[in-house]
C-alpha cells in the first residue's frame, strides 16, 4: 500500500462506547429541549434512582467502563497525546457535567418549584457533556489515525 492510498482503518472500540453515551444524551435531549417541564421532571425523577441501583445502573456503567477500558488500552499501547486528550476531556469536562446533572435532577425531584431552573442547568450540562463526548471521539479517531499511519511508515 502506498502512503497516498486511503488507509483501510476502522474506528477504535472506544468510539463505539463514547458513541453510545452520545446516543443516551440524544434521548435525554428530547426532554431537555421539549416544552413539557412536568414530563421532563417525571422522566428524570424516574431515571435518577436507576443510576445508583443494580442492575439498572448497568445502562450507564457498561458503556462508561467499556469506553474507559478501551481508551486506557489505546493510551497504554501507543502513548498518543490524542488518547491523553480524551482522558483529560472526560475527567475535566465529563465528570463535572455528570455531577451538575445529578445535582440538578435531585433538586428538581425534591422541589417541583425548582424544575424550571434545574432544567436550564441540566440542558447546559447535557449539551456540554455531549460536546465533551464528541471531542473524545475526535481525539480517539485522531489517535487511531496516528497509530495507523505510524504502522504504515514502519512497513515502508
Amino acid at each position: 500500500q502506498h502512503k497516498t492510498d486511503l488507509p483501510d482503518m476502522t474506528a477504535p472500540w472506544s468510539v463505539v462506547g463514547l458513541g453510545s453515551l452520545v446516543g443516551m444524551l440524544a434521548v435525554d435531549a428530547v426532554f431537555d429541549f421539549g416544552n413539557d417541564t412536568a414530563a421532563a421532571r417525571t422522566y428524570y425523577c424516574t431515571l435518577l434512582p436507576t443510576l445508583f441501583s443494580f442492575p439498572w445502573c448497568l445502562r450507564v456503567v457498561v458503556p462508561v467502563a467499556f469506553s474507559g477500558m478501551c481508551i486506557l488500552k489505546n493510551l497504554s499501547s501507543n502513548g498518543s497525546s490524542c488518547h491523553a486528550g480524551t482522558c483529560a476531556a472526560l475527567l475535566l469536562g465529563g465528570m463535572p457535567c455528570f455531577y451538575v446533572s445529578v445535582e440538578s435532577v435531585s433538586a428538581m425531584c425534591q422541589d417541583s418549584a425548582l424544575a424550571e431552573r434545574s432544567m436550564e442547568k441540566l440542558r447546559w450540562a447535557h449539551a456540554v457533556m455531549a460536546l465533551v463526548f464528541c471531542v473524545g471521539i475526535a481525539f480517539e479517531l485522531a489517535g487511531s489515525r496516528r497509530t495507523h499511519s505510524d504502522s504504515l511508515e514502519k512497513k515502508d
